[in-house]
């Protein structure tokens, strides 16, 4: 299995690694709303939509609306990442005393909506980071945050793991592992504070970020944990070998970017025409 992993996350690597360094931004296009596409086709399994049809349907509509979002509402974009970003403060709260049901059927339009807003303040969230300066650079750092992390918290919790972060809502996920994943992404911040040439204040709060950002990452993966536990599915998709789905992936991923974007702009620098 980590065989597996390893195979399919090296290339997947370098591909985003490329796009993300040599192609220009409105390039990203060409890339998040198929991401967008996929996500939307395997969040309808977690909420219970069992037509392959509809799956489909609802899958476009969120491309579509990703891709509206993008090119037409940037404008509004600084309310929409704020707003993204309380509801994924919420989801933490939400999460300390989550205990899901097995709902294998039962279709929610509650969760079916609530990707209108997490996909797509993620994906504008990219779009915007690759547009400041040096933006390229700073979704990359986001982006191997996140990996980092996830990789941190797998070999602690694989080594050290004993007492249990969130059993009810994904048992195989440990306090150590959370430690380990703080410690990485606190490391990678140092360096990254060094590689960016940011003065003393500014490195700090580059560190207190990555550390909260690190954290975030985790309740996006536990979040995905809990939609999958009540949907009956272990893997949100088959698209990627030894990883499962594309959501699997970017679980994490997703309350990173909105959370980024606000607080870099508040604690380090402003982000042109986001206001």
């Amino acid at each position: 299995m980590l065989l597996h992993r390893i195979l399919t996350a090296v290339p997947l690597a370098l591909a985003v690694i490329w796009l993300i360094l040599y192609q220009p931004t409105a390039n990203l296009l060409f890339v998040l709303i198929p991401v967008s596409f996929v996500c939307g086709h395997e969040w309808a399994r977690l909420a219970g939509v069992q037509s392959t049809l509809f799956q489909f349907i609802f899958a476009v509509l969120l491309s579509a609306f990703s891709w509206f979002c993008i090119s037409y509402l940037l404008d509004y974009v600084y309310v929409l990442l704020v707003l993204a970003s309380i509801w994924w403060f919420a989801v933490l709260y939400f999460l300390k005393s989550a205990k899901p049901e097995l709902k294998v059927s039962l279709f929610s339009p509650a969760k079916l909506l609530i990707v209108f807003w997490v996909v797509p303040s993620a994906m504008i969230a990219m779009y915007v980071i690759h547009g400041m300066e040096r933006g390229a650079e700073w979704l990359l750092y986001s982006m191997m945050l996140v990996w980092i992390a996830d990789s941190g918290a797998y070999f602690s919790g694989k080594k050290f793991g004993k007492n249990k972060l969130a059993p009810n809502v994904s048992p195989g996920k440990t306090l150590e592992g959370l430690w380990g994943a703080l410690l990485a992404s606190s490391l990678y911040s140092v360096l990254a504070a060094y590689y960016f040439d940011m003065s003393m204040v500014h490195s700090v709060f580059l560190l207190a970020l990555s550390l909260m950002l690190t954290v975030m990452s985790v309740v996006g993966d536990l979040y995905e944990s809990f939609l999958k536990r009540e949907a009956g599915i272990k893997d949100s998709g088959r698209i990627l070998p030894g990883h499962g789905g594309i959501l699997d992936r970017v679980d994490g991923v997703l309350p990173v970017m909105p959370l980024f974007v606000v607080f870099y702009d508040w604690l380090i620098v402003p982000v042109p025409g986001l206001h």
